[in-house]
């Protein structure tokens, strides 16, 4: 198969891959709020790749495999890092669960 005939599926990477990055920077600000908002367009932007996915052939050229890579390596580290910033404010508060619930439902989210 072509590069074009991937171009949708790498389109869709691209797009998981922005929201990602724009994750990042709010689980760096510590901004809550934007992350949960983020958590929403991750999820529509995850389903638009597994729909690419669908209709490709699964054996993916390199380029598309480093690309899927890539966008799983951000994620893991998008996940230890919140991870981290939970376990801080577990140290700088006991009971951060208790007055935030928001922090509760990011927590799960990310436990997944």
């Amino acid at each position: 198969m072509s590069e074009f005939s991937y171009e949708k599926l790498l389109n869709a990477l691209d797009l998981h891959q922005n929201i990602l990055h724009a994750e990042k920077q709010a689980i760096s600000a510590r901004d809550l709020d934007t992350v949960e908002n983020i958590l929403l367009q991750k999820d529509y932007s995850l389903e638009l790749v597994l729909a690419a996915r669908n209709e490709v052939d699964s054996k993916f050229p390199d380029f598309v495999s480093d690309r899927i890579s890539s966008v799983m390596n951000q994620q893991r580290q998008n996940t230890l890092d919140f991870k981290k910033l939970h376990i801080q404010d577990q140290n700088n508060t006991s009971n951060t669960e208790e007055t935030n619930p928001l922090f509760k439902r990011l927590r799960r989210a990310y436990q997944k």
